[in-house]
C-alpha cells in the first residue's frame, strides 16, 4: 500500500551539474621511440605523470566544491 502523504510530497528540484572543466582531459602518453635517450624518455614520462597528478588534485578540489554547493542547496530547502 502507498502512503498518500508520500505520494503528495513535493518532488525534489532537478540538479544540473556543470560540465567537466577542460583541465580534466586525459594527459597524453609521451611518445617514446626505440633508441631514444633514456634520460629524455624518463623526463617526458615524469612530466606527464606530474601533469596527470596535478589534474587529479585539481579535480578533487573541484569536486569538493561541487559537493559543498550541493550540500548548501540541500540545507537551504
Amino acid at each position: 500500500m502507498i502512503c498518500a502523504a508520500c505520494g503528495a510530497a513535493p518532488k525534489p528540484t532537478p540538479l544540473t551539474l556543470p560540465l567537466a572543466p577542460g583541465w580534466l582531459a586525459p594527459v597524453p602518453v609521451p611518445a617514446l621511440k626505440v633508441g631514444m635517450d633514456a634520460r629524455v624518455a624518463l623526463a617526458r614520462t615524469y612530466t606527464a605523470l606530474a601533469l596527470a597528478n596535478g589534474r587529479l588534485e585539481q579535480g578533487q578540489e573541484w569536486y569538493a566544491g561541487v559537493r559543498a554547493k550541493v550540500a548548501g542547496q540541500a540545507d537551504a530547502e
